[in-house]
C-alpha cells in the first residue's frame, strides 16, 4: 500500500486547516485588542491655557489649503517656567481603521499563506512512498497482486503455476484419489479404488512421500525418488511405522521419470486448450485445460491412454492451491483432487534403508 490511506490524508488536511484557522483568529484577536488599546486614548497631557488654539498632532490632520501653517506640538512648561508663546498640548489620539486594517489583513495573509504551504507539502509528501516512523521501512507502491491476477490470461496461469511449483522446490498436498489400477500416476501397493491422501513433494529430486487411507481405515505409505518406488501396508495409519517397506518394480505405465504428485508441474506446463473457468466460492480464479493422452500415459494395464481435464485454482497471490485431474468419459477412469499447500517450505523425504 505506498500512498497514505484516505483516513490519514483527511486527518492531515483537517489538522492543517485547523491550524490555519487558529492562526487567523489569533491574528484578528490580537489586532482588535491593540486597536481597542489605542481607542482608549493616551493619558491626558497637561491642561492648556484658556484661549490657546489646539493644533493637530500629525500633518494629515492639518486644515485644508489656505489654513494656518503647520506647527509642531510642544510639551507644557514645568511649573515656574516662563510662559512659552502659543503652546500646543495636542488632543487625545484616536486609532481609526487606517491603522488597524493593514495589520489585520497582513496577519491574516500570513496565516493563509502558511496554511497553503502546509497543504502543498502534505500533498507532495502524500505522493511519496509511505515510511513507518518507528521502523523506517518503506512500503512498496507496486500494483496489488489481485490486480495482476485479474489480468492473468489462461495461458499465463498454467505456465505460472508450473513455474512456481518448480521454483518453490517443494509443496504439500491433501485430497482424494480414484483409480482402478496402480500406475506411474498412482504408484505404491494396491489398497482400494477410492482413497484419502496426504503427502509432500521435492520437485528437484522428483521425490514423493504419501500416506493413503481407505474407507475402512487401512493405510499405505509410499516413498519414491525418480522412477524408484517403495511401499508398505498396514491395518491402520498408526501401525505403518511397524510395517516394512517393499520395493515396487511392476506398475502400469512404468517409465524412467518421477511418479505421482511429482508429475504435477510437467502436467500443468503441458496442458492445451486453456480457458478461464470463473471464480470459486473463495474468490480465487479457476482455469480449465486439457492434458493430452500422450502426456498422461497409460494408467490402466492393457488400455490405451486417454485425455484428461485439468482444473487449476490460483489464490490471490497467484499461487496454485488446487489441481483436479479427471479422465474423459471414454478413457480409463481416473480422478485426482488435490489441495496444494506449504509451497516452498523445507521438506526432507527419507528414503527406506536398503535391505541386504
Amino acid at each position: 500500500m505506498g500512498t497514505l490511506p484516505r483516513s490519514r490524508w483527511s486527518r492531515r488536511v483537517t489538522s492543517l486547516a485547523a491550524a490555519a484557522l487558529g492562526a487567523a483568529l489569533t491574528a484578528t484577536i490580537v489586532a482588535r485588542r491593540r486597536a481597542g488599546g489605542r481607542s482608549a486614548g493616551a493619558p491626558p497631557g497637561p491642561p492648556t491655557r484658556p484661549g490657546t488654539p489646539i493644533v493637530p498632532e500629525h500633518p494629515r490632520d492639518l486644515p485644508a489649503a489656505g489654513g494656518p501653517a503647520e506647527e509642531q506640538p510642544t510639551e507644557a512648561p514645568p511649573p515656574g517656567a516662563p510662559p512659552v508663546p502659543n503652546p500646543d498640548t495636542g488632543s487625545p489620539r484616536v486609532a481609526g481603521p487606517g491603522r488597524t486594517g493593514p495589520l489585520v489583513v497582513g496577519l491574516t495573509l500570513v496565516a493563509v499563506l502558511a496554511a497553503g504551504v502546509g497543504l502543498f507539502v502534505a500533498a507532495r509528501d502524500d505522493d511519496r512512498p509511505d515510511t513507518d516512523v518507528e521502523t523506517g521501512v518503506t512500503t512498496s507502491v507496486e500494483p496489488t497482486t489481485t490486480t495482476a491476477l485479474d489480468e492473468l490470461s489462461p495461458q499465463e496461469a498454467f505456465a505460472q503455476a508450473a513455474d512456481r511449483l518448480l521454483a518453490g522446490d517443494s509443496f504439500g498436498y491433501t485430497g482424494t484419489t480414484s483409480a482402478i489400477d496402480v500406475s506411474h500416476v498412482r504408484p505404491g501397493l494396491w489398497l482400494a479404488v477410492d482413497l484419502t491422501v496426504e503427502g509432500e513433494v521435492v520437485t528437484s529430486a522428483e521425490s514423493v512421500h504419501e500416506i493413503a487411507v481407505d474407507g475402512g481405515g487401512r493405510a499405505t505409505e509410499t516413498v519414491s525418488e525418480g522412477p524408484v518406488v517403495w511401499g508398505r501396508l498396514a491395518t491402520s495409519r498408526e501401525a505403518l511405522p511397524d510395517a516394512t517397506y517393499l520395493p515396487i518394480t511392476e506398475e502400469s505405465g512404468g517409465q524412467a521419470v518421477g511418479k505421482g504428485a511429482a508429475l504435477l508441474p510437467a502436467w500443468l506446463d503441458s496442458t492445451v486448450d486453456r480457458q478461464d473457468a470463473g471464480i470459486d466460492g473463495r474468490g480465487n480464479r479457476v482455469f480449465r485445460a486439457t492434458l493430452p493422452a500422450g502426456v498422461l500415459g497409460e494408467i490402466v494395464d492393457g488400455r490405451p491412454a486417454g485425455d484428461a481435464s485439468v482444473q487449476l485454482t490460483l489464490d490471490a497471490a497467484g499461487n496454485p492451491v488446487r489441481v483436479e485431474v479427471t479422465s474423459v468419459p471414454a478413457g480409463p477412469p481416473l480422478r485426482l483432487a488435490l489441495d496444494l499447500l506449504r509451497l516452498g517450505e523445507p521438506v526432507v523425504i527419507d528414503l527406506p534403508a536398503e535391505t541386504p
